[in-house]
């Protein structure tokens, strides 16, 4: 009887990040919901990158910001990055979809958080897995009363641990973001060390002569 309930909490436990997390695997389309991220107060400790600048597309020009978390609750592991797109005052058009990148290569879970503007209403992910897109169903327009309406925050965690500021893909491409970069596996930071140390050996060499 213990046996069994030890092996329910388990399974019950292994099945919280499935319940948290929207998986988007490359080639596929999902409902967008809420996801969270380090976004209350006090959780500014978790940023770790911000970058904000306007895009300029034939469809529209608006001011769009990317933070960057090391989330402690990441469903890929503790510190992993989350990536947390948001869209700004729109001085023309309107926007009906946000595609960001690049991503491939890593694990993704998706979705919106707080502040709440605009959500995007499903969320897809390109064949390569490079690009991810937000559509809105209900495109983020200039209101007549309100004026420019704001997203709410686009949330891409991932299994990625460091990144870079780089070029970015779909609609941010020809402008900077932040971008997730591979973390050097242990062989190859072996081999690294081992040709450095080759190298000193060789320029000790030649000073002794």
């Amino acid at each position: 009887m213990r046996k069994s309930l030890m092996v329910l909490i388990v399974l019950l436990l292994a099945t919280v990040p499935a319940v948290y997390a929207t998986t988007l695997v490359p080639g596929t389309t999902v409902a967008a919901s809420q996801l969270a991220y380090p976004s209350g107060p006090g959780d500014n400790q978790y940023q770790v990158g911000f970058f904000d600048a306007i895009v300029t597309t034939q469809s529209y020009s608006a001011h769009y910001a990317v933070q960057v978390f090391a989330d402690p609750n990441n469903v890929y592991c503790a510190g992993c990055l989350d990536f947390v797109y948001s869209i700004g005052s729109i001085t023309t058009g309107q926007i009906g979809d946000f595609a960001v990148g690049p991503f491939g290569g890593y694990h993704t879970s998706v979705g919106y958080g707080p502040p709440l503007g605009v959500n995007p209403t499903t969320i897809s992910r390109s064949v390569d897995g490079e690009v991810i897109d937000f559509i809105f169903g209900n495109p983020i327009v200039i209101d007549p009363v309100l004026g420019s309406l704001f997203s709410s925050r686009m949330v891409v965690q991932t299994d990625a641990m460091n990144f870079l500021l780089g070029p970015g893909a779909g609609t941010l491409a020809g402008t900077n973001t932040l971008i997730p970069v591979p973390t050097p596996e242990p062989g190859t930071l072996m081999l690294l060390g081992t040709g450095l140390a080759g190298l000193a050996g060789v320029l000790k060499r030649r000073l002794a002569l």
